[in-house]
């Protein structure tokens, strides 16, 4: 049996006159113009069903050129029209690769980028508001191999935003609820703390970004020490664990030698505090928050994460964003590279 072709299933075709077809990319919402001919018309009209590529050829055959066949086939496949279907629709990624189809020149490309998210791996500090579905999303994308650190046991408070669990884990290890509630992830657990004193290297070695969502005891802190390590090994990560009340922070994700560094994110939130320089009376010692909002930051930042690892999409560098939820509102904020650092 030869290669498969078909339209791609996401496209809408529209004719705004009887030689022009309009192809709506619903994906990207891209809209393209073409103008058409028997031929094209024809193919067109073929492919709505997979279609073997020598058969068809062959159909057509009898009114076209071979050779001008296999011309049109291939414009129309360059251009996003028609896509390869050598993959069952039915499986786990199929809109997920018709997605990132929307994306790319080509099914290899498509299927190449999907095998580049199986074969990554990514580090998760913390599993808690933010964490537990970032670990949901990563899995949900088909991240090879995840792992994952947090001491914490499941804790009735937090029932109303942390995925996985449920009263029956009240008492239970964190990441071992985890590893159980998705056993056909390739999940590594352990229960170390994002410290000073803990050693987490078996954690960062040989991850391809490292996401920190540990908050305790603040992420300021955290990120210092996950920064430490993305310097040593050059990986990159996101700052995840932001979100107070009815505001979530989206980003940034650092990159080192390349992106502006954390102490430039540092000196930025520095400047630009302008309760900095109070006395603090009394300093906050827990604050409220929901599902919804640790849900929608951390799926945003799971985004961020697919855009880099399969470099499509304007990736979060050298700014971050804070959402207002309680009224919908999105500020951009962009942090420079200090042009004195010693980081090159």
């Amino acid at each position: 049996m030869g290669k498969k072709i078909k339209l791609r299933e996401s496209i809408y075709i529209l004719e705004e006159s009887d030689d022009t077809y309009k192809i709506i990319f619903t994906g990207t919402r891209r809209v393209k113009t073409f103008k058409v001919d028997g031929l094209v018309k024809r193919i067109i009209n073929e492919l709505k069903v997979d279609q073997d590529i020598g058969l068809l050829v062959n159909k057509l055959s009898s009114d076209y050129e071979n050779e001008k066949v296999m011309a049109c086939l291939k414009s129309l496949e360059y251009e996003g029209i028609i896509r390869e279907n050598d993959y069952e629709t039915g499986e786990r990624y199929s809109k997920q690769m018709l997605f990132i189809g929307e994306l790319t020149n080509s099914q290899e490309e498509t299927i190449s980028l999907q095998k580049k998210i199986e074969d990554s791996t990514i580090s998760v500090f913390g599993i808690g508001g933010i964490g537990t579905w970032i670990v949901n999303g990563l899995y949900q994308l088909g991240v090879g191999e995840i792992r994952i650190t947090d001491p914490d046991i499941v804790q009735k408070s937090n029932l109303n935003r942390q995925l996985f669990f449920n009263e029956r884990d009240i008492g239970r290890v964190k990441v071992d609820v985890i590893k159980e509630k998705i056993p056909d992830s390739n999940i590594r657990t352990f229960t170390k703390t994002v410290s000073e004193e803990e050693n987490l290297e078996e954690i960062v070695i040989g991850a391809d970004f490292l996401v920190n969502c540990a908050d305790s005891p603040s992420v300021q802190t955290t990120t210092r020490i996950i920064d430490e390590y993305a310097q040593k090994y050059n990986i990159p990560y996101c700052i995840a664990g932001g979100y107070n009340m009815h505001l979530g922070m989206i980003g940034p994700i650092i990159i080192p030698g390349k992106t502006a560094s954390f102490d430039d994110f540092m000196e930025y939130q520095r400047r630009n505090d302008v309760l900095s320089n109070l006395k603090v009376i009394k300093d906050i010692q827990q604050t409220g928050n929901l599902g919804p909002i640790a849900g929608a930051v951390a799926n945003i930042q799971v985004m961020e994460i697919f855009k880099y690892l399969t470099g499509k999409g304007k990736l979060n560098l050298n700014r971050f964003a804070e959402i207002d939820f309680l009224n919908l509102e999105i500020e951009w904020r962009n942090f420079s590279r200090d042009p004195y650092s010693e980081e090159k």
